[in-house]
């Protein structure tokens, strides 16, 4: 029994329907599967079959189409030179900006070098020499207060402090020297209140100045005690040397010169030295660079890296652009190869339509398949199968016909 559709049969019917009746004829065999795709394939070629004025019509079509694309393939190059452009232009102006920044940093340093340098310097070699002196006032004040002033010390400063401390003892010696870093660390906590101050006023913040008043009120109260202490002291020796007849009371305070001495010594040297430490260490010329200059850095490093990112879209454009590009060209030489075999009376075959023409036989194939063995798991696997065999013909025939043209 032929199982193919005759002539006949095949005119005016879709390749769905041609499907479906192979399928019928063959009782959907998979052993016959390769002949009815080639069944199918000679009614595909038969269809594109033209006469002379069909050829002609489709020539003058393809030329047409040759003609838009290369208008589409003209445009694609003009956008992928504009897009060059823009890429190039980005990049030096990336450049441009990472140079600027070079530049900025190292003018910064050396404008800092040059101009603010001295006065680092000074303030750098006076406040090293009030934080010694400081010491020094403190641990003689500070052993004067705790352990007395002898009789034969005419003052409250003692130069040999530290020679008297070890006398009492290894304990006496280390409080000398840790006394003065209590007031040390305070002037420290005071440069970290005046530095959060500056901050808030560049974020246009109000000044937090009760910490300040704090820090200043409590050496204020520290040093009236300290000189207190040594007033009292100084005065008790000089009466019981007979140098004086009142006995110490404690509004002598108001007219006792150690006391205002040790208040202008003490308390307004330690401001002084607070003043400068805050100077010192919050110096442009300890940073890298100013805070006028950080802020042009970071602008400059926003705007570098917004540059990047444009670039990053900008070569992903390019690049979609490029594969376009290559598409067009491609229908191109399509179109041009089809031009001349149609020319040569070589009709060439349209790959694209034949995969739709042999995917609608199959899926004719699969609906007479499916109603006439019913939806079961078997029948599935038939179809899974004819699609195999179906796949790898159409891929074997395309080769073929790739290179015969």
């Amino acid at each position: 029994m032929d199982e193919t559709p005759t002539k006949n049969e095949e005119k005016g019917i879709t390749y769905s329907q041609l499907g479906f009746k192979s399928a019928m004829k063959s009782s959907s065999h998979l052993g016959a599967i390769e002949g009815l795709l080639a069944t199918a394939y000679n009614s595909f070629l038969k269809k594109q079959e033209l006469d002379e004025k069909g050829i002609q019509d489709r020539i003058l079509q393809l030329e047409s189409e040759v003609v838009q694309e290369e208008a589409k393939k003209n445009e694609l190059q003009g956008d992928i030179n504009a897009q060059k452009e823009i890429i190039d232009s980005n990049r030096e102006r990336t450049q441009e900006l990472e140079l600027e920044r070079i530049e900025l940093k190292k003018g910064d340093r050396d404008d800092e070098a040059t101009s603010e340098l001295a006065p680092f310097i000074i303030a750098s070699f006076i406040a090293l020499l009030l934080t010694f002196y400081l010491f020094l006032f403190y641990s003689s004040t500070g052993f004067s207060v705790f352990y007395g002033i002898d009789t034969d010390i005419a003052g409250f400063i003692n130069s040999d402090v530290f020679s008297m401390a070890k006398d009492k003892g290894n304990g006496a010696l280390i409080f000398v020297i840790l006394f003065p870093v209590i007031f040390l660390a305070v002037g420290f906590v005071l440069h970290s209140f005046l530095e959060n101050n500056k901050l808030r006023k560049k974020r246009n913040k109000r000044p937090r100045v009760l910490g300040i008043i704090l820090i200043l009120l409590v050496t204020f109260v520290a040093d009236s005690i300290i000189g207190y202490k040594i007033s009292e002291g100084v005065h008790i020796n000089a009466f019981n040397m007979g140098l004086v007849k009142d006995v110490w009371e404690f509004d002598m305070i108001y007219t006792d010169v150690n006391f205002y001495l040790i208040l202008i010594l003490g308390f307004v040297a330690y401001v002084i030295w607070g003043v400068l430490l805050n100077y010192v260490l919050s110096h442009p010329y300890l940073k890298s660079y100013s805070e006028r200059t950080k802020l042009l850095i970071e602008n400059l490093n926003e705007r570098i890296k917004s540059l990047r990112d444009e670039q990053s879209d900008n070569m992903s454009k390019m690049h979609r652009l490029e594969s376009e590009l290559e598409t067009v060209n491609g229908r191109i030489s399509a179109k041009n190869k089809d031009i001349i075999g149609y020319k040569g009376n070589v009709i060439p075959v349209d790959i694209a339509l034949l995969k739709a023409s042999i995917g609608e036989f199959m899926g004719g194939y699969q609906v007479y398949t499916t109603n006439s063995l019913g939806n079961t798991p078997e029948t599935k696997a038939l179809i899974q199968k004819a699609l195999e065999i179906q796949d790898k013909w159409l891929k074997e025939k395309i080769k073929s016909i790739a290179k015969q043209s």
